[in-house]
């Protein structure tokens, strides 16, 4: 990437001008690694050197299933972003330095160890964040940088800001279904109004779910098939494809992770950073599949059958099934 200042993020730095690919691993968690030896990689880039915490080194190799798989995933994305025309959709930016920075605020940086991860909302990414706040030290209590992702307060995290249609479930019960008064107001309100028929909900959170008053996962959908197909800007960071937070067909990204194949360890061990910093383990309560079984049936088909061409480049993309099931009348 030909992209070489970045503006300050609440942890770490978002991508907004020159970084040199070259230089840097490139991560997206749905996000190769490059399997370089350590002290060529000093030797090349000497920079990395300079403030980087002391790498671990290891002597055993990367398991063959996961470079078969990392191999697949990348394969797969290059051809369908080579061959014009086959994904359906019409990418504006030819390549990384003809995306604006607002696009690419979904980009964090790791300047200590070179890494720039891409993270999609909804799929481990507030876990991921504390990875890199612990790798860049970039945060600080008492002017001594967090050790433990665990240790580092939600608030911190986030600033003040899989059937893959999982996303959506989970994005509308976090968004929607909890007291989040800046979404309340901005989306929920104007949701009900005009696809709830209630023309006057309350204006607090607290208020309407205390009386019961929230939008439904209909509305939910209804509001997002309403908004311009082809003004995916318009989509909230937490709804939006992830073709168009993380440009795969634009950055060229060294591995891509899926939550379903659970690779993170896997990940921190190729980074050689796994002596700084653990993953930490992730609670489910619920399947995937009970989600879409539980949330899909009470929408219409058509409706289904609309969201699943809004995402379709993502499924291919990034090798999803087609959703059958969902599709059916």
């Amino acid at each position: 990437m030909n992209r070489s200042e970045a503006k300050e993020f609440p942890q770490t730095k978002t991508l907004s001008s020159s970084y040199t690919g070259s230089n840097y691993y490139n991560l997206i968690w749905d996000a190769s690694i490059k399997e370089t030896d350590e002290e060529d990689d000093l030797l090349k880039y000497p920079e990395l050197e300079n403030g980087r915490r002391e790498w671990k080194v290891h002597s055993s190799p990367i398991p063959l299933e996961l470079k078969q798989r990392q191999y697949a995933r990348k394969k797969l994305i290059y051809d369908l972003c080579d061959s014009n025309g086959t994904l359906g959709f019409n990418e504006k930016w030819q390549t990384i330095d003809d995306v604006p920075n607002w696009e690419l605020a979904n980009l964090l940086v790791d300047d200590r160890h070179g890494i720039i991860y891409c993270y999609v909302p909804k799929v481990a990414c507030t876990e991921w964040k504390r990875i890199m706040i612990v790798l860049s030290e970039s945060l600080k209590v008492n002017g001594v940088p967090y050790r433990d992702p665990s240790d580092i307060p939600m608030e911190r995290i986030h600033g003040n800001s899989i059937q893959y249609l999982n996303r959506l479930i989970s994005a509308f019960r976090n968004k929607f279904q909890k007291e989040n008064q800046p979404f309340y107001k901005r989306y929920a309100i104007p949701i009900m109004k005009k696809f709830g028929k209630i023309p006057d909900p309350p204006a607090s959170v607290k208020e309407a779910l205390a009386a019961g008053i929230a939008p439904s996962f209909s509305n939910f959908i209804q509001y997002i098939l309403s908004l311009p197909a082809d003004k995916y800007e318009l989509l909230d960071e937490h709804w939006r494809q992830m073709a168009h937070l993380c440009h795969p067909c634009q950055i060229h990204y060294d591995f891509i992770g899926k939550m379903e194949t659970m690779e993170e360890a896997h990940l921190l061990r190729m980074l050689r950073v796994d002596n700084i910093v653990q993953f930490p383990k992730i609670k489910s309560s619920i399947t995937d599949a009970n989600w879409t079984k539980t949330w899909f049936p009470n929408i219409a088909a058509e409706w289904r059958r609309k969201l699943f061409k809004l995402f379709e480049t993502d499924y291919k993309l990034f090798g999803y099934q087609v959703p059958e099931y969902l599709l059916l009348p």
